[in-house]
């Protein structure tokens, strides 16, 4: 049985999924991610545990497929953005991958958010501005406070590019993600000469960026030793993970637009150009076109926030269930009688309509004028019926829920069912695999109260 290998680099967790032709899920391997922190703010992952996770969820996914490496013949992956790897002239790891949220480059320097806010930048890249989080930003922090590591460095790699190298030989990665570097002209899908320059960070160091889903090659030997593969497994560059996740639920086919409930929260859309829009960031889309992505980091790990500290004596999906018999926009103190669980029901009701109407904004900052009617959920919150009839009435929109949960893992999957020929072309890969499971319509009395009613969470 040929298998389609799609990985994804989740902040939280790294996902690994084997796929069919038709988009089946064989099997999965869900490896959480503990970063180390050797400083306050620091944020680090040692490239032996990047490596050592991936072997894990490998294995946990060929046994769950009852499978052999050598029954996957393609792959891709989708990506976390901005966490980076540093290589000496011999590819050797200087340090290890530092991962998007380190805040070591705290304060953003004033000289680069001059820079930033530029119509020039914004109109080029297509971001909405730089946070200290971004990688250039950081290197820029390399250079002025370890410049003896910085003077050995010959390479510096997103995540997924030093994952690609890696398993390649290939010094390439994708559009997708390099766009969130703010060195990446977007509209032309090159490194922009003026931001390199700003940021002294020489063209030569830097991967080249192909379109997302680019057939580059085959793994190499040293995959067997890296992540469990065997060489001339067929190999294509993925791309951002709400952008693959969004791909692989069937954005622009089944909806026009998708939301992520997950560690993040995310609304993005297709766009036919990339212009400057307040909090929203573009990059390269397959066919030509540009995704729009709005995102706010209060994520729905706030559920489990408070489930951890208030109501540990019951699971997530325990109280979700519960959530569904307390009415639309119920205040907790308004829930009567002296039931505690259910005041915990009402509270967590209120978390996720909170959390929904901040989807709402994120929607509306990505569309514009022009209101979309049939949006996709992705993101574990689109397991929960209960969650998927709040952002229906929430968004007074239909809403389109995917087969397959692990949309990230399925769109990278395609991708590599292209390299590998399985597919002729990224449509007729999609086609066959990404499929619609439930559509949840608005409820008319549910979406006047959402209508009128506002949320602490949610910003103009």
């Amino acid at each position: 049985m040929a298998l389609l290998l799609g990985i994804d680099f989740g902040t939280t967790y790294f996902k690994v999924g084997l796929f069919d032709a038709f988009g089946a899920q064989r099997g999965l391997g869900r490896i959480a991610v503990a970063k180390a922190s050797p400083l306050p703010g620091r944020s680090e992952l040692p490239v032996g545990d990047f490596w050592r996770l991936l072997r894990q969820g490998l294995a946990d996914a060929l046994r769950q497929a009852n499978a052999s490496a050598k029954d996957i013949v393609g792959m891709s992956y989708s990506s976390q953005a901005n966490t980076f790897v540093l290589l000496d002239r011999n590819d050797e790891p200087l340090t290890p991958l530092i991962i998007w949220t380190d805040r070591r480059a705290h304060p953003l320097d004033m000289e680069v958010g001059e820079f930033a806010h530029s119509e020039r930048f914004q109109r080029t890249t297509g971001l909405a501005g730089l946070a200290p989080e971004c990688a250039s930003v950081k290197w820029r922090w390399y250079q002025r406070h370890e410049p003896a590591l910085w003077a050995r460095t010959a390479r510096v790699m997103t995540l997924s590019d030093y994952f690609t190298f890696a398993l390649t030989g290939e010094v390439v990665g994708d559009g997708s993600t390099a766009a969130f570097t703010g060195l990446y002209s977007t509209a032309k899908g090159e490194w922009w000469t003026e931001a390199l320059e700003f940021f002294a960070v020489p063209r030569t160091a830097l991967s080249l960026p192909l379109r997302l889903g680019t057939p580059c090659g085959r793994t190499v030997p040293r995959a067997l030793d890296f992540i469990g593969l065997p060489p001339g497994v067929c190999f294509a560059v993925g791309g951002l993970d709400h952008h693959v996740a969004a791909i692989g639920s069937g954005l622009d086919r089944l909806a026009g637009a998708s939301i992520s409930t997950g560690s993040v929260l995310a609304a993005m859309m297709l766009v036919d150009a990339v212009e400057p829009v307040a909090d929203c960031y573009h990059g390269p889309h397959l066919d030509g076109r540009f995704y729009r992505l709005a995102f706010d980091p209060a994520g729905a790990n706030q559920l489990e926030d408070y489930q951890r500290q208030f109501a540990s004596h019951l699971s997530i999906t325990q109280l979700v269930a519960l959530a569904a018999t307390v009415s639309p926009g119920a205040l907790p103190e308004s829930v009567a009688g002296e039931d505690a669980d259910l005041r915990h029901a009402a509270i967590v009701r209120g978390l996720m309509e909170r959390i929904s109407a901040t989807q709402r904004t994120l929607l509306r900052r990505v569309q514009g004028v022009r209101a979309v009617r049939r949006v996709i959920a992705t993101g574990g919150g689109a397991r929960s019926d209960t969650w998927l009839q709040i952002n229906a009435d929430m968004l007074d929109a239909t809403i389109i829920a995917p087969r397959c949960h692990e949309r990230a893992c399925l769109g990278a999957a395609a991708f590599g069912a292209v390299a590998a020929g399985v597919h002729g072309s990224h449509t007729d890969a999609l086609l066959a695999m990404v499929h619609s499971d439930r559509v949840v319509e608005p409820q008319a009395p549910a979406v006047a109260i959402y209508a009128g009613k506002r949320f602490g969470l949610e910003r103009p």
